[in-house]
């Protein structure tokens, strides 16, 4: 079994999506509330997804456009996030995954760079586990549809070898509750071959296509008048509408100068991505002790249409957000060996691990054109981004059975990471354009992360954990290159975080599971995404934190009371706050105006999150199979600027769900599933995803206020591009096995 797999010491949740089958799964939020110390906001598109874990510094603008930064994803061991740190949650089909194991708080000795906050494993399903083939339909409110197929088998020849194949395929679209329809097709493959008793091949392959169209951000005034920014005449604005639908500002001629007020219907603005991710292991065992593997990846992400802030330059700008095009390709190459000869007469495993990947990326964008409906038209080119990103180290790890339940671990990791590129932004002022604005950087960071946890088993229903951990992240191409007024040069350093984790796992009995643990993190220069207001135009941009504080307690708890019934639930505690950061809002009369953000809590990080879940299957008799169950989620409420001026509202959804589970014999149907599912029964509206806000000056004094957004060239409300979360919804469904 490879290191990551069970490694003793880590603060890591296996999240089992057995007790998910009647659970209607657009996406993996569904399955990742489940484990502690994540937290999901909504993205730009229907999969698109936010994902934190203990607030790593992954709130949503962090990696925008993309979803994920500071948290490592793997696919059944495979790497599925570019060289340069970013994730997407789009290839993530929740029904193609037997189990997902979370690592929880900084893991950079095990996982390397980007895993400041932790790691993400998602394990698909083996041929053996399908054993056949699995098949179901999804369907339900806002034209949602989702059509999947599993197909597996595990087969031994004599002469060839034992092979284990596992086929993965869907088709999800819907037109989206706020009118974002979205088309999402995708097909894996895991193959598995036992060339000989001591040499497996593995091979793994990825193909994701999606279209989406752009949800439209809104400010705190849209959100509350129109949170869903339906009728009023939204998709042609109007002066009248302005404080009720929360559109765009492009020029006019697709070119520079002029500016008129668009619907994103209007523009057709959407994204469209291809991805393909390939790879290959090959493992062999010296003896019953030592295995080496080698792994190979190759990864192709096409941004065939994407959306993108505008290259921002002094007063005024493009507009915005722009179209964004072109690929990223990257390939990651390791080589590990894995021993477990005893160290001075100790049980112990040995891990060491040389690594390397890259990622060439060449990003054009344009100008969107008014008044093309649906069709994405672009004008003309604003800004390219051309860069490189790659990392080369080495992970090494020791495992010691010290006494009878007592396990230490030792872990290293050093990592040499070189981001360099060239950003351009081309200028179109009146009367005649002029020559493009360059700004190229060539960067390079030196990182190590120590690690060391001890694990004692007291008894078979008590087992303490204690980590020490560090874990550190260094900045993409495009934080370099972003300024709080545009495109310039911006002298990031790297993150780091040093955690302590302290935990007890309680199993009294064979019924009732409850995990608890408590974390304190130190980070230095964390990343922050802010906005800012430049003549009209929201520009993001990062800025180092110089110290912070991320501490808290997790809870999972697993408890089968009585026959059939079951309770689960998941909750985090997030106390979060800066201990060293002066902001930065600007100048009055020359002279720089700096706040003292010390004691202040870090934007968008809720202090508590919970999920629970309880349900009752029936275990015999005539109506066995036949259930129900009733979730609880709560997020409560959390500030979104830095000075603690302006919040996100606290909100509880409750969802119920009945099903229906039969197993058939001597038929070629195994088994049949049915499902229906009421997601937000109450309908409450509530804030699923929302931008980090600076705060500005008063014009002309040092009196700090959140930063206004920008709409139709008037000012308005707040700005905190939030997204309102989906309101009651229907879904059913049928899985058959065959």
């Amino acid at each position: 079994m490879p290191i990551y797999r069970d490694p003793p010491g880590e603060t890591v949740t296996t999240v089992n999506t057995k007790f998910l089958t009647p659970t209607p799964l657009l996406d993996v939020r569904g399955v990742l509330n489940y484990s502690p110390g994540v937290s999901i906001q909504q993205g730009n598109n229907a999969r698109d997804l936010m994902i934190s874990i203990r607030g790593s510094g992954n709130r949503l603008g962090t990696g925008f456009p993309f979803g994920i930064r500071n948290i490592m994803l793997w696919e059944d061991g495979f790497p599925i996030m570019t060289a340069d740190g970013n994730g997407r949650t789009d290839l993530l089909d929740p029904h193609s995954y037997a189990a997902v194991d979370v690592y929880r708080g900084p893991s950079s000795a095990l996982f390397g760079n980007y895993a400041y906050g932790g790691a993400i494993n998602f394990r698909t399903f083996s041929g053996a586990e399908i054993d056949g083939v699995n098949t179901g339909s999804e369907f339900g409110s806002f034209g949602y549809v989702n059509n999947y197929i599993r197909v597996g088998k595990a087969v031994k020849d004599t002469a060839l070898g034992a092979f284990d194949l596992a086929f993965f395929a869907s088709d999800a679209n819907g037109s989206g509750y706020a009118r974002n329809s979205y088309s999402g097709k995708q097909a894996k493959l895991l193959a598995r071959w036992d060339v000989t008793p001591t040499d497996r091949v593995i091979v793994k392959y990825i193909a994701n296509d999606l279209r989406s169209e752009f949800i439209n951000r809104e400010n705190l005034t849209v959100y509350y008048l129109n949170p869903f920014q339906k009728n009023y005449g939204c998709s042609i604005p109007v002066a009248l509408n302005l404080n009720l639908c929360n559109n765009l500002n492009v020029p006019v001629n697709g070119i520079s100068g002029a500016t008129v007020r668009q619907s994103v219907w209007q523009l057709g603005t959407h994204s469209n991505t291809l991805r393909q991710i390939g790879g290959v292991q090959f493992e062999h065992d010296f003896d019953n002790n030592t295995t080496w593997r080698s792994q190979f990846t190759y990864d192709y992400l096409d941004n065939i249409n994407g959306t993108w802030p505008p290259p921002i330059l002094g007063p005024g700008g493009q507009g915005g957000p722009v179209a964004m095009r072109g690929p990223t390709v990257g390939i990651t190459a390791q080589t590990d060996i894995t021993s477990h000869t005893p160290l001075f007469g100790f049980p112990a495993t040995h891990f060491l691990q040389f690594f390397y990947n890259n990622a060439k990326t060449t990003n054009p964008t344009f100008n969107q054109i008014a008044n093309v409906w649906y069709s994405g038209a672009i004008g003309a080119q604003v800004g390219k981004m051309d860069s490189y990103t790659s990392n080369i180290g080495l992970r090494a790890r020791e495992e010691i059975a010290l006494a009878p339940g007592l396990t230490g671990v030792v872990g290293f990791s050093a990592n040499w990471n070189r981001v360099w590129g060239v950003n351009t932004a081309y200028i179109y002022p009146n009367p005649q354009p002029r020559f493009p604005y360059q700004v190229a950087v060539d960067n390079d960071y030196w990182n190590t992360a120590p690690e060391a946890s001890l694990t004692y088993r007291y008894s078979p229903e008590w087992q303490v954990r204690a980590r020490y951990a560090t874990g550190y992240s260094t900045p993409t191409f495009v934080f370099l290159t972003s300024t709080r007024n545009g495109v310039g040069t911006n002298p990031l350093k790297a993150q780091t975080n040093m955690g302590v984790d302290l935990g007890i796992d309680w199993t009294p009995r064979s019924n009732l599971t409850v995990s608890v643990t408590g974390f304190n993190e130190w980070h230095r220069n964390e990343i922050l995404t802010l906005a800012n207001s430049v003549g009209g135009v929201v520009a993001s941009y990062q800025t180092n934190i110089p110290a912070s504080l991320h501490r808290g307690v997790e809870v999972n708890a697993d408890w089968r009371p009585f026959e059939g019934w079951r309770l689960i639930t998941a909750y985090t505690f997030n106390d979060q706050f800066f201990t060293n950061y002066w902001d930065d809002l600007g100048t009055v009369g020359g002279r720089a105006v700096l706040y003292n953000r010390a004691g202040n809590r870090i934007p968008n990080v809720p202090p508590h999150t919970l999920t629970t879940r309880v349900g009752y299957d029936q275990p015999y008799g005539d109506l066995s199979g036949l259930g129900a169950y009733v979730e609880y989620v709560l997020k409560s409420s959390y500030t979104i600027d830095n000075a603690n001026f302006t919040a996100i509202p606290s909100y509880s959804v409750f969802n119920v769900n009945a099903h229906y589970n039969h197993d058939i014999a001597d038929f070629y149907v195994k088994n049949i599933e049915l499902f229906f599912d009421v997601s937000n029964i109450f309908n409450r509206t509530y804030v699923a995803g929302a931008f980090v806000v600076g705060n500005t000056l008063l014009t002309g004094t040092p009196i700090q206020t959140p930063l206004v957004w920008p709409t139709g060239g008037l000012a308005t409300a707040q700005g905190a591009g939030i997204l309102a979360g989906q309101p009651r919804a229907f879904a059913g469904g049928i899985k058959l096995k065959f």
